[in-house]
């Protein structure tokens, strides 16, 4: 049986995984908005998104070794309360250089949420309750990234964009405080044993591993999807189709619907297959999904936008390819091996978002129609997801923790 304590704790971590999901999309409703108020070019949009992902990266490792050390709630909250004052400094920004430091400060801010919600609940659950809590769960953090889209978008558009982010600011403080009431986890005694030193080394030498290395271009190939519920779906469809605010909500709400029901079917998938399987035939779904957009960027906006919210859900892989990581390593290294595996999910985030902007600022500079820029960039997004799926084919047989491989 699963404690209250241990329920409300997980239950907390939702929440904050909530509302990190909607910090992490938001940019893309209101892109054409910040572009003007903070006098960002492409490139520069492109740069303003890639900042959250890469301080979310870089966190990552660290962040697992905290976790294994301390726990999960200590280095959430520190991390959270962080983020209140980063997205009230985000609402005050005057241009673009002040937003890139807010965002910054939003991606550490966010960067414990979705491991420490794994980490936490590998340690609490019960084995046979991990992998459906986890898809579960993954579903119901969809809920921030909904508000992201069609509320957030009528919103900007009856009252600009500082408002609803001054208001998931305040959010985000009663997401900190309700971690801190609820998670009261300690680490791993093994962990704790060790020097931080030891600790860092530690997880350098899981690079070490050539099984995970079958994953890790997989974990960069998902931003190939998720760059564009997060950032550049909001360009593409402004760009391509003409939609103002309101419109690019609703058509942004359809992306991340499909993520969400995306993360309910996966894990009735793997229990009638493999993880493998689910992961390798999904991965080829969105890869042709990506062909058809580089090839056909502006068919119409019914059929464009069916096929870019099947390419955004490889990103809803995410929950199975770490638990398929998890079973690679022992329990005392977990963290920072969700960690590791985690830092190159973002980072392909940071450089998906930071190349797009390239791409767009190149097509704007040799005056491409929009939908040739766009081409291009699916066809970028084709090649990274194309990357990421022939090495998983090697990958190892995971040891889930539902006895599933």
């Amino acid at each position: 049986m699963v404690s209250p304590a241990t329920t409300r704790g997980l239950r907390a971590l939702t929440v904050a995984f909530a509302l990190s999901q909607f910090f992490r999309t938001c940019l893309a409703v209101m892109a054409p908005e910040l572009q003007q108020d903070l006098s960002l070019s492409p490139a520069g949009f492109g740069a303003l998104s890639s900042c959250f992902f890469f301080s979310f990266a870089l966190a990552q490792v660290p962040v697992g070794v905290a976790f294994d050390r301390y726990g999960v709630g200590a280095p959430t909250r520190v991390l959270l309360a962080l983020g209140v004052v980063s997205a009230l400094l985000f609402v005050a920004a005057p241009g673009g250089g002040t937003a890139m430091v807010a965002q910054l400060g939003l991606g550490l801010a966010c960067a414990p949420v979705f491991m420490g919600l794994m980490h936490h609940a590998s340690a609490t659950l019960p084995p046979q309750r991990y992998v459906a809590f986890i898809g579960r769960t993954n579903a119901l953090g969809m809920v921030g990234a909904l508000l992201a889209t069609a509320p957030l978008g009528w919103a900007v558009h009856a009252v600009g964009w500082r408002l609803p982010i001054a208001l998931a600011a305040l959010c985000m403080l009663g997401a900190c405080v309700g971690v801190w009431r609820r998670v009261h986890d300690h680490g791993h005694a093994d962990a704790k044993a060790e020097t931080p030193a030891a600790m860092v080394a530690a997880s350098a030498r899981l690079l070490a591993l050539p099984a995970m290395w079958t994953l890790i271009p997989l974990c960069v190939a998902m931003a190939a999807g998720t760059a564009f519920r997060n950032a550049w779906g909001g360009p593409y469809l402004a760009n391509v189709f003409g939609l103002q605010a309101g419109a690019r909500g609703m058509a942004l709400t359809v992306l991340s619907l499909g993520g969400f029901f995306t993360a309910l079917f996966l894990p009735w998938l793997v229990r009638r297959a493999s993880i493998r399987r689910a992961v390798l035939g999904w991965s080829m779904l969105s890869f042709l999904a990506a062909l058809a957009l580089a090839a056909w960027p502006a068919a119409g906006l019914g059929p464009d936008l069916a096929l870019l919210t099947l390419l955004g859900t490889v990103g809803m892989l995410h929950p199975l390819v770490m638990a398929h990581g998890r079973g690679l390593v022992p329990p005392a290294l977990r963290g920072r091996g969700l960690g590791l595996l985690n830092s190159f999910v973002f980072l392909g985030s940071a450089l998906a978002a930071w190349a797009f902007g390239l791409i767009a600022e190149a097509g704007q500079r040799h005056q491409w129609a929009p939908a040739a820029s766009y081409g291009a960039i699916f066809g970028c997004a084709a090649a990274l997801v194309l990357a990421g799926l022939l090495p998983y084919v090697f990958s190892p047989r995971p040891t889930l923790v539902d006895g599933r491989s």
